[in-house]
């Protein structure tokens, strides 16, 4: 059974506008594998994967590690440790008192403990230098504070992840930005003396795990990611395309794509069924769409609790409404999730498959979403042919 992941002006309608992977090169290009996942992984479904590598700063010491999630809703690069060969020769970062430092990234039931290390980050053919990353499970680090621990579960090995690590390239420059370094914020930054007794710390936004991509000397702006259109009933190992920047060179354009601003939580308005979703957001790394609403029944079924279950497909049209005024139309379909699964038990891909949101007033347009379009996330500050950054675009 699936489980849930763990972020220019105008109105009109807005259709998927249908990417076309095949072809898609050049050294800003990456591939995207929808497939069974790493091994130790299980459920494994709607989880798009890239590989990275990684570097011991200004050396050649590197490791290429794969079956790295693929996040648009969160910004900066998190690895387990178990997946790095060349972690002890990692730089550690450190505080302004020359301490170590480690994060703690909550979820909604669970949390992500290690340390920031630093390390030379290359996606697809370009190179980023010196960029904060969060080491999972370092055993550097093996005591967790109860301030991070009281979120939930550890995701710190690859079952609980269902990866080797996140890649989050969503809007952000860095993963929590000027509120982490005003104040000590628990369940984010700590110091660590020695490794151990950690406290909560203020941390300089250049110390912050940062979003790679915005550190490449080029392409740095933002992210397409081109996920082909699939069949209603399911999909097997698919494959789509990561292409770093927009408008910077010619397998990035915009094109007709509308821009949607977002505001500092990276949201927009998507109103649906009469309802207004406040909070809403676009987010690879969701493996389903999530939402509330009284248009669809939940399943009933033992081990399906907060899936919807239709006695049959049911298409649907929402408004997703930006800060800057862009107005658009988005057609989608649920289908019942129970009989998805057991119908099509091998499919690692599925494109009408939805559930119950814990976060009450959003709506999550998560993986679904993206099969079939172009979607763009655009950086914070980053200029870009459409507007400055921050915003999604599809």
């Amino acid at each position: 059974m699936p489980t849930t992941a763990t972020s220019a002006s105008g109105s009109g309608s807005s259709a998927a506008s249908s990417p076309s992977t095949a072809g898609t090169t050049g050294s800003n290009v990456a591939a995207i594998t929808l497939d069974a996942g790493p091994v130790g992984a299980t459920g494994i479904v709607n989880t798009p994967y890239v590989s990275v590598k990684v570097c011991v700063p200004g050396t050649s010491s590197c490791q290429t590690i794969d079956h790295v999630i693929l996040d648009t809703g969160s910004s900066g690069l998190r690895l387990l440790a178990s997946a790095v060969s060349n972690l002890a020769s990692l730089p550690q970062q450190t505080d302004a008192s020359n301490n170590p430092v480690a994060e703690c990234a909550q979820f909604v039931s669970s949390y992500s403990w290690g340390s920031v290390r630093l390390a030379d980050v290359t996606l697809a053919g370009e190179t980023a230098a010196s960029v904060p990353l969060q080491i999972i499970a370092d055993p550097a680090f093996p005591i967790v504070p109860a301030t991070c621990s009281n979120a939930g579960a550890a995701n710190d090995s690859v079952a609980s992840l269902g990866s080797n690590g996140l890649l989050g390239v969503g809007s952000f420059l860095q993963d929590c930005g000027g509120a982490c370094a005003s104040t000590a914020i628990p369940g984010t930054y700590y110091t660590c003396p020695g490794g151990r007794g950690c406290t909560p710390t203020a941390l300089a936004l250049a110390k912050q795990v940062a979003h790679p991509v915005a550190m490449l000397p080029s392409d740095n702006n933002g992210v397409l990611i081109q996920l082909p259109a699939i069949d209603p009933g399911g999909a097997t190992n698919v494959a789509g395309m990561l292409v770093l920047g927009i408008g910077t060179r010619a397998n990035n354009a915009l094109g007709a794509a509308q821009v949607y601003g977002v505001d500092s939580g990276g949201d927009f308005t998507t109103v649906f069924n009469g309802n207004t979703y406040a909070n809403s957001f676009i987010d690879s790394g969701s493996n389903f769409l999530f939402f509330n609403s009284s248009a669809l029944p939940t399943c009933t079924s033992a081990g399906w609790t907060g899936f919807y279950c239709p006695a049959s497909t049911q298409t649907f049209t929402a408004v997703n409404q930006g800060t800057n005024g862009t107005n658009g139309s988005v057609g989608f379909s649920v289908g019942n999730a129970r009989s998805l699964f057991t119908n099509n038990n091998a499919a690692t891909a599925f494109n009408d498959v939805a559930g119950t949101s814990p976060g009450g007033d959003g709506f999550d347009w998560g993986l679904p979403f993206f099969f079939g379009r172009n979607v763009f996330t655009a950086i914070e500050g980053a200029s870009t042919p459409a507007d400055r950054g921050p915003y999604v675009a599809y």
